[in-house]
């Protein structure tokens, strides 16, 4: 990963997460200086007496922006704030600033807003709203750190619950819904609605179909109904996931039914917004298709 938090992981979410500069002023009053030059406050001291290495993974909650403004914050992101700890790019960075933090502590760290700028994010310009701003203050909360291996085996360890509790909930969910529903060979799930003509669409061609996809709590997170414009695609060629391949090839011209598609025929650890190992569920009309 480059050394430069600006482009690959701040500014990928600019315009998240919190803290407060806005009391901070534009001296160094109240804040003091280590030998590098770089220039902290602690809003709170853990008892926690280890300090992250270079290369762990650092879990923090961060804003930074000007002395009256914000422009970054994290706790905007669904997912906590995962950032590897980097040699210094220049003395008196935020990556000393952030070796100095232990678990639980809370700091700001005021920074020369040329050297964070051309510097640490590797910009020509400063980012809109930051043009005439004399320091950028970072206002960090270490939450956690842990070596590349132990973020490894937390992700799998956590991965592992989130599969098991799928199933738990997807079967919770059948029986409060669809009792008498059977799965496929594969785990799908279909419900008929409404019956269609009885012809069947075949793999290579064409379908159109209307589609309306919730979580298994009712959250809507796609539709064409709601954009007037039916879906087509290429029955059978992997164009779409494999419960949506499988479940249309069994539908019939005009037939509506329920998909309840488990993650492993969907999109497995996540993708697109979509939650890690999340059971999907689609109301579905298979409109017309290439003969």
């Amino acid at each position: 990963m480059k050394k430069t938090i600006g482009i690959t992981v701040l500014m990928a979410f600019a315009g998240l997460f919190i803290a407060s500069c806005q009391n901070n002023g534009g001296d160094a009053e109240g804040f003091k200086q280590t030998e590098s030059g770089l220039l902290y406050k602690y809003f709170e001291k853990s008892d926690n007496t280890e300090l992250p290495q270079e290369s762990n993974i650092l879990t923090l909650s961060m804003t930074y922006g000007s002395a009256d403004s914000i422009v970054f914050d994290s706790k905007q992101s669904p997912m906590p704030m995962e950032l590897p700890l980097m040699k210094s790019v220049y003395k008196g960075d935020l990556y000393e600033g952030l070796s100095m933090m232990h678990i639980g502590d809370s700091a700001v760290f005021k920074c020369n807003a040329d050297s964070v700028f051309t510097k640490l994010f590797r910009l020509q310009s400063p980012p809109p709203g930051l043009e005439s701003a004399d320091f950028i203050y970072f206002n960090i909360k270490m939450l956690d750190f842990k070596t590349q291996e132990e973020m490894q085996a937390a992700r799998e360890a956590e991965m592992e619950m989130l599969k098991s509790e799928e199933t738990v909930k997807r079967n919770t969910y059948l029986d409060e819904h669809y009792p008498d529903a059977k799965p496929s060979a594969s785990g799908l799930y279909y419900i008929q609605l409404e019956k269609g003509n009885g012809e069947k669409p075949v793999a290579g061609k064409k379908v159109k179909v209307h589609y309306t996809g919730t979580l298994l709590d009712g959250t809507k997170f796609d539709s064409s109904v709601d954009r007037g414009q039916p879906f087509e695609f290429e029955l059978g060629k992997g164009r779409v996931i494999k419960g949506w391949d499988e479940g249309i090839a069994n539908m019939s011209k005009g037939e509506k039914g329920i998909l309840v598609i488990p993650s492993d025929l969907a999109y497995g650890p996540g993708n697109r917004g979509i939650p890690p190992f999340a059971t999907l569920v689609f109301e579905v009309e298979l409109i017309d298709f290439e003969k």
